[in-house]
């Protein structure tokens, strides 16, 4: 669905290769867990965007997706700007792997909030306790809320609640992504937006679902592709 016109080798290649960066980046962030001092040698590329949103006052919403590395971005986050953060998640069925992966993602300035009790610990994490709020956008979503953008392909669900959030709270949303390139980790951050009066729910969903595009577009072997993300979509 997502490359139409790519040949089958084309396909099977980036599959094989979605499944090696996966273990690839388990493994380092494992490393990066041991050895947090290594974390100053991920280049940062677009620093402004997230040094502006900042410096406003202003709520400040991260979002990204399932792609690249996205789990050492708090940590580096954290270490550089000395703002502490909270991470929407979703809990993990099985309770030791749920266990493992919170010793992993959570410290003292990395707050882990459950996702589906999110509602007042978000809006406490970034009014209150002044926290960078960070969500991965790009599940799929199956709630009667979620709107239809292009994401790929038409008429596909996507989360609004970013969008809602920035809406109501005057948040500034900067898009950010962890990824490797040429064998070395970089954190890319994009141009923010603010909801204005001249936007709308709709149009500033699909901004975000457009910039996720964009970069699964550029390093296609880096998205996860491991759940059906079109699931029972309507293609036409």
């Amino acid at each position: 669905m997502a490359f139409p016109h790519k040949s089958k080798p084309e396909k099977i290649k980036i599959a094989k290769n979605t499944y090696k960066n996966f273990l690839t980046f388990f493994e380092d962030t494992i490393e990066f867990k041991k050895h947090p001092e290594k974390l100053n040698e991920i280049e940062i590329i677009g620093e402004e965007y997230i040094i502006t949103a900042l410096k406003s006052n202003k709520p400040v919403i991260l979002v990204t997706a399932h792609f690249g590395n996205w789990e050492i971005s708090p940590k580096v986050i954290v270490k550089r700007y000395k703002k502490p953060m909270a991470v929407v998640m979703r809990e993990i069925e099985d309770p030791k792997i749920n266990n493992f992966f919170k010793k992993i993602r959570g410290n003292e300035n990395i707050k882990l909030i459950n996702k589906k009790r999110s509602s007042r610990e978000i809006v406490k994490s970034l009014l209150h306790e002044k926290r960078i709020l960070g969500v991965l956008i790009d599940q799929r979503s199956n709630a009667s809320t979620a709107l239809k953008v292009k994401f790929f392909i038409p008429n596909t669900p996507f989360n609004p609640a970013v969008s809602k959030l920035s809406k109501s709270l005057k948040a500034i949303v900067v898009p950010g992504f962890s990824y490797k390139k040429e064998g070395k980790y970089v954190i890319e951050f994009k141009p923010s937006r603010i909801f204005t009066k001249n936007d709308s729910i709709q149009d500033f969903t699909q901004w975000q679902a457009d910039i996720i595009e964009e970069m699964i577009k550029k390093y296609p072997d880096q998205y996860y592709w491991f759940h059906n993300r079109w699931k029972n979509i309507n293609k036409g």
